[in-house]
């Protein structure tokens, strides 16, 4: 966690241009974001890495723990679904078979509507080629939380969107897309996003 310990998640009260009708929430960030870190897996070992890549799967691997799938589809392992166009693939191999909510994390790369239905999680890559509304439909029917660096993310209908900026990390949420996956995502996580509408 050497790495991990100056990492902060800053919650600008600013709206960015996709997001005017923001609600933001304003509670303690930094503490609850520091817990939510210093719960990541060690990344110690992984110091040769890209850093970007390694602030980006301990968030990631932090969300899991906030989010709870439906009680009548349990899985008993959780799939994280990476979707990108196969030369710029975000490295996610630091959480690769970690345990969250007592079940192991398999990490994929995925790049047809049909993989989707294997997973409980979609990180969507910038530079995805599939159309981010088919990716959606198929979330919404598999109860899939997606996450994505995309900006408007959430506005298009994603739940999560992370903005990386300087060293530091924020994300917005889309409350409404969650529910419409059947997804319910813990207050201690709503109160560190800044919530947003969208389709």
């Amino acid at each position: 966690m050497k790495n991990m310990n100056k990492i902060s998640i800053e919650n600008s009260h600013q709206s960015s241009p996709g997001c005017r009708r923001s609600r933001i929430h304003r509670t303690p960030v930094f503490i609850l974001v520091l817990v939510l870190l210093m719960q990541a897996p060690s990344m110690a070992s992984n110091t040769a890495g890209n850093t970007q890549d390694l602030i980006r799967a301990a968030m990631v691997y932090n969300f899991c723990k906030f989010v709870q799938w439906p009680s009548d589809d349990q899985p008993d392992h959780l799939v994280l679904g990476v979707m990108s166009d196969g030369f710029e693939v975000p490295d996610f191999s630091s959480i690769d078979g970690k345990s969250v909510q007592d079940l192991p994390l398999e990490v994929r790369n995925i790049s047809t509507r049909k993989e989707l239905a294997g997973c409980n999680l979609l990180f969507i890559s910038q530079n995805q080629t599939m159309p981010l509304q088919d990716a959606f439909a198929e979330s919404r029917n598999e109860s899939i939380l997606t996450i994505s660096e995309i900006d408007d993310f959430c506005t298009q209908g994603g739940i999560i969107q992370m903005v990386p900026r300087r060293g530091k990390m924020r994300f917005f949420i889309n409350r409404q897309a969650a529910d419409d996956a059947g997804l319910t995502l813990s207050s201690q996580l709503l109160k560190m996003a800044k919530i947003v509408e969208g389709n």
